[in-house]
């Protein structure tokens, strides 16, 4: 059954964006906004419950120069736990960078995500860079922007770290980030190890925060042909566009009971809803897909509920 986890990774690696004019307006138009973490609070007691709210800033000639202030808040703390100012750039392979400063006595602009006149006395020349903390972010698909630091270089010393980790996704729904510092053995010293924050859009009238796992049981008479479905897949992005990821895929490290034929494969997909799963399901690009393993493959498809961790 080698040949189904070979083909669903290949089915679940990343296509190369080719440049894009339009790259920079389009992060910016989702990035700005109010986010918060509480949903996947409510879900999982691992994840505190956080608000971001990123505003832009600063007027610039250069069109391939933005600003951003975010501020972000735990709930009901007195102060914000983090105010940043990120100068964006975007280069001419259709990447941006996303270079990050620290401002000085930041408590005087508190709330200028609100009111960005509070800024106004605050000059690029008085911020100070994080050096090595950069983040190149692409463009992954429509609506989605995938971003993280490079390497180790970005230091940091909270809770005894020697160096941080940054990475984000952004759709028109939520912002995923997943901020990790380790030490200099490569050791998580902070941050959440399951995952990213979860920060979903503010003012979204429905949420969409009951993960349900998707169990895919497939017998495939046809292996050659079926490389053919598992690519449009993969080059389709229809996982990443309706949230979903492979969480396993065969084969089996062990059978415990039973003995499953060599043509079976087994796939479970996480979707962050059952509403997001079902619009996969039943979208006009995945019916189109699905044609391509018509009577090639017999497949049972279950969709479960995801039980709350225990606290």
């Amino acid at each position: 059954m080698r040949y189904w986890s070979a083909l669903l990774m290949l089915a679940g690696a990343g296509v190369l964006q080719a440049a894009d004019a339009g790259v920079l307006e389009d992060y910016v138009g989702l990035q700005v906004g109010s986010f918060s973490s509480e949903a996947q609070a409510k879900q999982d007691a691992r994840y505190d419950a956080i608000t971001w709210h990123v505003a832009e800033i600063w007027a610039d000639d250069d069109p391939d120069e933005r600003w951003l202030y975010a501020e972000s808040w735990m709930a009901q703390a007195p102060a914000p736990y983090m105010q940043r100012v990120t100068r964006l750039h975007a280069a001419a392979d259709g990447t941006i960078s996303a270079r990050r400063y620290t401002m000085p006595e930041a408590a005087r602009f508190v709330g200028a995500w609100q009111d960005s006149a509070k800024l106004d006395a605050l000059k690029p020349g008085e911020l100070t860079e994080l050096p090595g903390c950069d983040i190149v972010i692409v463009r992954a698909g429509a609506g989605r922007f995938e971003g993280s630091t490079t390497g180790g270089g970005c230091r940091n010393t909270y809770k005894g770290a020697s160096y941080a980790i940054s990475q984000s996704v952004l759709t028109a729904d939520e912002l995923v980030n997943w901020d990790r510092g380790f030490s200099a053995a490569g050791e998580l010293v902070w941050g959440p190890a399951a995952g990213g924050y979860q920060l979903r859009r503010k003012g979204d009238s429905v949420a969409c925060d009951q993960p349900v796992r998707m169990l895919v049981y497939g017998e495939i008479h046809d292996r050659k042909a079926f490389g053919r479905y598992l690519q449009a897949l993969r080059e389709s992005g229809l996982y990443r566009k309706y949230g979903g990821y492979y969480e396993a895929v065969t084969p089996a490290l062990d059978v415990f009971e039973g003995s499953p034929p060599e043509s079976r494969g087994v796939v479970i997909v996480h979707f962050p809803c059952l509403d997001a799963a079902r619009r996969f399901w039943r979208s006009d690009e995945y019916a189109e897909i699905r044609k391509l393993r018509e009577g090639i493959a017999d497949f049972e498809v279950l969709v479960l509920p995801v039980p709350q961790l225990p606290k």
